[in-house]
């Protein structure tokens, strides 16, 4: 079943938070980093506090800048990528899932992938650890075998990430 859909502007900033989701690992670095910091300021002298508060506002603006400028960043890119504004069709074949637009056509085989993430939208599928290909879920509608392909996934790649 050949399915075939479209990526918005809204779409592929909706993705990009998805892509741009801290893991599990992440968030244990940086809650580690503010532990750290966190006893620099309870239990270290005057020139070793002023570095431990300084380093905790600068990880709250890099976190919130992070969070306020990824979506802005993602429509800026859309508008620039005009690729994706394309129609795209995707076919789950038993090797991999077959990608296809104007502009090429291409099996993202399941040896070659890297990692997955999903959330209620998109599924994410990364051939590279920052390159992806944002299948949505909404083509389940059309007839494509959604639950296949994350059992394909969940199976040869592993679980999600």
């Amino acid at each position: 079943m050949i399915a075939t859909f479209r990526i918005s502007e809204d779409d592929y900033a909706y993705a990009m938070k998805l892509f741009a989701r801290p893991t599990p690992l992440r968030w244990a670095l940086l809650a580690a980093i503010g532990v750290l910091l966190l006893l620099g300021v309870l239990i270290g002298g005057r020139n070793v506090w002023l570095a431990a508060v300084g380093g905790m506002v600068g990880m709250a603006i890099v976190l919130l800048a992070t969070r306020l400028l990824t979506p802005a960043m993602a429509r800026r890119h859309y508008r620039k990528y005009k690729a994706m504004h394309a129609e795209f069709q995707a076919e789950l074949l038993d090797n991999g899932l077959r990608l296809m637009s104007p502009h090429g056509d291409g099996i993202v085989v399941w040896e070659n992938v890297l990692k997955w993430r999903q959330n209620d939208r998109f599924v994410l599928i990364y051939p590279m650890p920052r390159l992806y290909h944002i299948v949505p879920k909404s083509i389940a509608s059309q007839g494509f075998d959604l639950q296949g392909l994350l059992e394909r996934l969940e199976q040869r790649v592993g679980p999600a990430f």
